[in-house]
């Protein structure tokens, strides 16, 4: 539980000592260093699946390479949960070829920025409303504030009523425990159940609006084109649980992470504002500083070298984003956080044709809720502890005054 506590440090031994590393257990590489994590995001010679490349599949099953490497839809030991799989069938994080690049397409020019920013309002009203409720009282920065001004923002977007919003937290929670290293049976049938209910219910959404559209994220969905083409309701589905699922956890644990970040400077937070030229650098800083995602995993699409290694064709690889964020080839003193940073490129955004596409959204949700903490005056009531997850790197709860 150290590890999970403080993972940066060990982080930081085994990108120096050995900046490329095997786990036996997992059978995969693991890269550390800044350079590498961002040559793997970036570069078409890393896919997060093969199964766009014609006869790659056959190809290696004629080889020597263990069928752990090889990059089924399904892992072997998840592969009869059948709602939590569809649900992940056409999430742009799992595609690679020309099925992304035209899903990308589509969903981008439903997602425009211009719907984005008439959200700006809203969240300013959410997170205040949600503050006020909060004010004089102790209160879990995470339950009580960060859960239900995400959820509700993605809920808005989307069109979902709020009256439903409860639902898509617990549906979030759940699935999104199938995203670590070790899952057990128990989170694995919730995660299945919690899938099959958020299909039923975004199905039955999705044939409402359109009968009668709105202007929400479904309803464009249900509308956008390119030569004729439209998205299948499966890719709807799967874009909205995407969304969902990776904009809301992001950005709670972006707000938990960094709020504890900030209480342990030894700054006030007039002076944090007084340092920043803009909110932008804030988030941008906490990101890099704590990043709420530590890890993807990616397959080898021909054989390469990268880090002093050879790595072969079909192999899996996995990028320590928080270890690359933390590399001092790159950042000066990383572990200190510096909001007049130069270098802001870190990874937690993705890169190439996976950087995330809800960028635009979570930096003006966070940029809202960041502007609004650093006028308040928190005080931490207790040390919180970690989840226990390391991919999805959060706290259980953040015990707060106010």
């Amino acid at each position: 539980m150290e590890f999970i506590k403080n993972p940066y440090k060990i982080m930081g031994q085994f990108r120096e000592d050995t900046s490329v590393f095997w786990d036996e257990i997992n059978g995969l590489y693991f890269f550390t260093r800044y350079e590498d994590v961002r040559t793997i995001q970036s570069t078409k010679t890393f896919g997060t699946t093969f199964n766009h490349i014609e006869g790659f599949e056959e190809e290696l099953s004629e080889t020597d390479i263990p069928l752990t490497f090889v990059g089924y839809k399904r892992s072997d030991k998840y592969a009869t949960y059948d709602n939590f799989w569809k649900s992940e069938e056409f999430s742009l994080l799992n595609l690679e070829g020309q099925l992304h690049k035209e899903l990308r397409g589509l969903v981008a020019k439903a997602f425009l920025p211009r719907s984005v920013q008439q959200l700006v309002p809203y969240m300013e009203e959410k997170s205040n409303d949600l503050f006020e409720k909060n004010k004089g009282t102790e209160f879990d920065m995470l339950k009580d504030y960060a859960q239900p001004y995400s959820v509700s923002i993605i809920g808005k977007l989307l069109g979902v009523p709020e009256s439903d919003h409860l639902k898509f937290l617990d549906w979030s929670h759940k699935i999104v425990k199938m995203y670590d290293f070790e899952v057990t049976a128990e989170n694995a049938n919730n995660a299945e159940e919690a899938a099959k209910q958020f299909i039923e219910y975004t199905q039955n959404l999705l044939d409402k609006r359109r009968k009668h559209p709105e202007d929400d994220m479904i309803t464009r969905l249900s509308q956008v084109s390119e030569d004729n083409n439209y998205l299948t309701d499966d890719q709807i589905i799967c874009t909205v649980i995407l969304l969902l699922n990776a904009g809301h956890e992001a950005t709670v644990n972006t707000l938990g992470n960094g709020l504890h970040a900030l209480l342990t400077l030894d700054q006030s937070f007039d002076e944090i504002k007084k340092e920043a030229e803009d909110i932008n650098d804030i988030v941008e800083e906490l990101i890099r500083y704590d990043s709420p995602l530590q890890f993807f995993q990616r397959y080898a699409l021909e054989d390469v070298e990268i880090g002093g290694h050879n790595i072969s064709k079909g192999s899996k690889v996995a990028i320590l984003l928080g270890s690359a964020n933390r590399d001092p080839r790159v950042f000066e003193n990383p572990d200190q956080i510096n909001f007049k940073r130069e270098m802001k490129d870190h990874s937690s955004w993705g890169g190439g044709i996976h950087f995330c596409i809800g960028t635009h959204l979570a930096r003006l949700e966070l940029g809202v809720s960041f502007n609004h903490i650093l006028e308040k005056q928190f005080s931490l009531i207790e040390e919180p502890s970690r989840t226990g997850a390391f991919g999805i790197r959060g706290f259980k709860n953040l015990l707060v005054s106010a």
